[in-house]
């Protein structure tokens, strides 16, 4: 066995588990749409021939998607559903039809010097009625507030009139330096790739802005984010080194804000892959909680129940984070997030048919791949399963059983032996150990 196998199954001593707390029955929380204003935010048309601050359109529209989903009073689409639509010449009914929502916000954004013009205006989707609309003449350094405008301003117009306390609340502990929150916007993108490259960018990126505001509890949340992926997905040879500062950043954005559903989305999904998970379901029950139409928050919250042995508790939330995102980008993430709960509750057929999903979408993540080779074992399908197996060598050069076994180990409560007991009988003797690294 390596050095980095024996490493990565030493992190479950790394810190004990305390006791783990109650978590209400999702079937009972209501998430769907039902009786519910339904939105999405379109993302805003960046109109200038210079698009090296096209970023700005994005994260100025992604905000106000985080700030509608405090509220639960609205179901509100995920950015990476309503994102999909940028730059197109959109039909508003046919956007409202394929994202199942009754609103559409749309806009455009134009920067001058150091001021920036923005339109919005909040659309029924029915009847293609304007109803509501604004245009802000604002200076650059107010993004902030202008955001909250924005959103107040769609709050009120969909029946809402005390939603702006909570937009208060919400930006409280952000940061005033918009260059440490441009990098943030950038390097949320990258993080979600699942590849090393763009893994490394957003640490890249996500670093310089933790230099830019060291007190900015969002950017050390989203490096030790970025950092923990890289130990689940077998970037680092030194995986304790790397975790002892992800559990350092994590304390310290956790101390300056524990409320912040973004930071505790960020911490929860990294401590439910490396063994603790306790505090996982801890902080993204909290999350979800907090910001009930919070995708990422729901389907992590799914698989580290999944882990921690509660996968009939855990299943629910997949369904209700896929809900969330209808037209996602990243539906193959949250469809391969599922497919744990799925696999230990013994739904190999039902998990097949995510993971075939999820891959034909993505097929460059080896944890996609080696839960498809469970789900076709499990269902007897010998020679899909070896397939699988290679497929993740494939997208992730030293994947081994013994790598397999160490990330597997670090994961679930039980070890991962239901999956080891489906794969280990048919592993194929070339991909029991790593290539030299």
């Amino acid at each position: 066995m390596t050095v980095f196998a024996l490493l990565l199954m030493r992190i479950l001593a790394l810190s004990p588990e305390p006791k783990v707390p109650e978590v209400p029955d999702a079937a009972t929380n209501e998430f769907g749409p039902s009786g519910k204003p339904s939105v999405a935010v379109l993302p805003l048309n960046y109109i200038s021939k210079d698009q090296s601050d096209a970023y700005l359109a994005d994260g100025i529209a992604e905000d106000v998607i985080t700030l509608l989903s405090y509220n639960p009073r609205f179901f509100v689409i995920a950015r990476n559903s309503s994102f999909t639509y940028r730059g197109q010449s959109v039909d508003i009914r046919q956007v409202g039809e394929e994202l199942g929502v009754q609103y559409v916000v749309e806009g455009s954004l134009r920067k001058i010097g150091e001021r920036l013009r923005v339109t919005v205006q909040l659309i029924d989707t029915a009847t293609g009625q304007h109803l509501w609309a604004e245009k802000y003449d604002r200076l650059f350094k107010d993004i902030f507030a202008l955001q909250d405008d924005i959103t107040n301003g769609i709050a009120v117009a969909l029946g809402d009139q005390i939603f702006s306390a909570e937009i208060a609340r919400a930006h409280s502990t952000s940061t005033d330096n918009l260059d440490a929150w441009g990098l943030v916007m950038r390097a949320n993108k990258a993080v979600l790739s699942f590849n090393r490259r763009g893994n490394s960018r957003a640490t890249e990126q996500l670093r310089q802005a933790v230099a830019l505001d060291p007190n900015y509890p969002l950017a050390k949340a989203e490096l030790a984010r970025s950092l923990c992926w890289g130990v689940i997905n077998l970037y680092h040879q030194d995986p304790n080194t790397v975790l002892a500062e992800v559990f350092q950043l994590g304390e310290e954005a956790l101390e300056a804000t524990p409320n912040d559903p973004l930071v505790l989305f960020a911490m929860g999904s990294c401590y439910g892959c490396i063994g603790k998970r306790t505090e996982a379901i801890r902080l993204l029950e909290k999350a979800t909680n907090l910001q009930p139409n919070f995708s990422l928050a729901l389907g992590a919250l799914g698989y580290t129940l999944a882990f921690d042995g509660q996968s009939e508790r855990g299943a629910p939330y997949g369904e209700m984070a896929i809900r969330h995102s209808p037209q996602s980008p990243t539906q193959w993430m949250l469809k391969s997030w599922r497919s744990p709960a799925l696999l230990e509750l013994g739904h190999y057929t039902e998990a097949e048919n995510e993971l075939s999903q999820a891959l034909r979408l993505y097929d460059g993540w080896w944890w996609t791949w080696l839960n498809m080779a469970a789900a076709k074992a499990g269902l007897g399908d010998r020679e899909g399963a070896i397939q699988a197996l290679y497929g993740a060598r494939k997208a992730e050069p030293i994947f081994s059983l013994e790598l397999a076994t160490a990330a597997l180990n670090q994961a679930y409560k039980n070890k991962g032996k239901n999956i080891l007991s489906l794969l280990e009988p048919i592993w194929p003797e070339d991909l029991l150990t790593a290539d030299d690294q």
